[in-house]
């Protein structure tokens, strides 16, 4: 069948006409009143064509899976339905269609929180009705739950903000901050990383773009204020040289120099750290990736995630940067290498 939004539109369309035997529905009349409908409910003002409206009628007395099998016929230049009781609403899904909605169905089903769920759960719902299987609660893909991550419940209000303009009055505390702020906040742009979300936007208070993680928020409260229409973040320029969501302020882009042993680097090679990633060289011992990007602190904690198994060998400050936290985590357990 065709999965053209207006082709199944006119589709329910023709549907309806053809089931209506009070009516003499001639092809004139059929596209008369289908560009209506269009015109009604998608804008569309150019209309249907006489072409168009004859191909419609084609597919729908095909054969599944391409069409419903519809008893169309035409008598003295009049389509109607020769079984009045027949709608393609009431067309039974084949096996194949309801294999693949119950697949789909599992998928949505773990993305319970994120904007347009709840209206994506009314369709499974609805779908859940038509696909039904010995098993329907068997799940053979899992995706790692977000939901338990505090803050998660700002993700809709916030994305609603974005959509629709909405200034935000927001309190929010900082990790390592021992009073809370509150920001007038005008919403950008929504980020996950690691399992954590992450709104930018202009704060009026600090007259710059601003990343407030989610769970770091403590309140949202809409206001009527003026909205600050976005022209200082672009998503594309902002994380195209960094790793994760802190962009440093007037740093320079740098060529990092990161060597792994052979074990580990198909690791890297299967899921860069970065997309400028490229290998610089290679031995039996291991591999030297290199990286064009601002160092931040996303970058360094993938690095120490790394352990012993990797070493940066340049630029000779960020190597500093990463041998100092080294040395303190080793004074963690200093204790530990002298028994």
């Amino acid at each position: 069948m065709a999965t053209n939004k207006n082709a199944s539109f006119r589709y329910r369309v023709l549907n309806e006409c053809f089931r209506d035997g009070s009516r003499r529905w001639t092809i004139e009349r059929l596209i008369d009143h289908v560009s209506s409908e269009l015109n009604a409910h998608f804008g569309i003002n150019k209309g249907i064509s006489d072409r168009q409206l004859k191909e419609d009628i084609h597919i729908m007395r095909s054969l599944p899976p391409r069409g419903f099998d519809a008893p169309i016929i035409c008598q003295e230049g009049v389509y109607f339905y020769y079984d009045l009781e027949f709608s393609i609403e009431k067309k039974a899904l084949n096996t194949e269609d309801i294999r693949s909605l119950t697949e789909a169905i599992t998928l949505l089903k773990q993305f319970r929180g994120l904007p347009h769920f709840q209206e994506i759960e009314a369709i499974v719902t609805k779908i859940e009705g038509k696909a039904i299987t010995n098993d329907p609660d068997e799940t053979i893909v899992s995706f790692e739950n977000t939901r338990l991550v505090r803050g998660y419940e700002y993700l809709e209000p916030l994305y609603q903000a974005i959509r629709t303009e909405q200034v935000s009055r927001i309190t929010y505390r900082a990790f390592q901050a021992s009073v809370d702020e509150v920001f007038t906040f005008h919403p950008y742009y929504l980020k996950e990383y690691r399992q954590r979300w992450y709104v930018f936007g202009w704060v009026s208070e600090k007259d710059t773009v601003y990343n407030l993680a989610l769970d770091r928020i403590q309140t949202i409260e809409s206001t009527k204020k003026l909205f600050k229409a976005n022209k200082h973040f672009n998503p594309t320029t902002y994380f195209n040289d960094i790793v994760g969501v802190t962009r440093p302020a007037n740093k320079d882009i740098e060529t990092v120099l990161l060597q792994v042993d052979v074990n580990t680097a198909p690791y890297l090679e299967t899921r860069p750290i970065h997309h400028s990633q490229q290998i610089h060289s290679a031995n039996e011992t291991g591999v030297t990736f290199q990286y064009k990007l601002i160092p931040n602190y996303e970058f360094i904690s993938e690095v120490l995630r790394l352990g012993a198994n990797a070493q940066l060998l340049s630029p000779d400050s960020l190597r500093n940067d990463i041998a100092k936290q080294i040395a303190v985590l080793n004074e963690k357990y200093q204790d530990q290498l002298e028994q």
